[in-house]
């Protein structure tokens, strides 16, 4: 969805992009994972603000490929890279909450899974037509579940104290939308592998 978006801030992007053109989209890659690996220390030391401003340093998720593009850099590897980083990325940022005691086990476990099987799902299909289709569908893909995250924290922050139902709290009826959301995620991704897939 979110993503549906980036094509039309493709310049806004270039113009954040262009005062890290010295530096080697593969290294911006890498220190993409700076973000989420400070975030899991904040999160396990109850350091909650310092944690969401953490979600700010993503933006090197967006201009790694931008400067790619830019200087000509780009690569088969970049790409394999990049897209490595962001599953341990993501599953940096969802085991952060039962480190903190926000969320417990079982719906981080849950929620952890469904993010990888949401983009194996993508590759494989992808993989599986040769490149000739693209499955970039879904109600929850990575910018909305980084959303989704961002808003359980701070919801936190701004009520801890705040139970739902039955010892739910308002960072574990986020997870729980974001489960449900997910499980959508997969039925449109295999029915649309499906449609792509008889066919190619």
């Amino acid at each position: 969805m979110i993503s549906t978006v980036k094509p039309k801030l493709s310049k806004l992007i270039n113009a954040i992009a262009k005062p890290f053109m010295r530096i080697d989209p593969n290294i911006l890659s890498l220190l993409g994972i700076l973000p989420p690996l400070f975030f899991i220390y904040f999160m396990a030391s109850k350091l909650y603000i310092p944690a969401l401003f953490m979600f700010a340093g993503l933006f090197l998720d967006t201009i790694d490929g931008a400067v790619a593009r830019m200087t000509g850099k780009s690569s088969a590897f970049g790409g394999f890279l990049d897209s490595s980083l962001d599953r341990v990325s993501d599953a940096l940022f969802i085991w952060a909450f039962a480190l903190a005691g926000l969320v417990r086990y079982e719906f981080v476990i849950v929620a952890m899974f469904l993010s990888l099987f949401i983009s194996y799902l993508r590759s494989r299909a992808e993989l599986a037509g040769n490149g000739k289709i693209t499955l970039a569908v879904g109600i929850i893909e990575r910018p909305e579940r980084l959303v989704a995250l961002f808003i359980a924290l701070l919801l936190n922050v701004i009520w801890p104290d705040v139970q739902v139902i039955a010892g739910v709290n308002l960072s574990e009826t986020v997870f729980i939308i974001l489960i449900v959301l997910s499980f959508v995620t997969i039925f449109q991704r295999l029915a649309m592998a499906y449609n792509k897939l008889k066919s190619a």
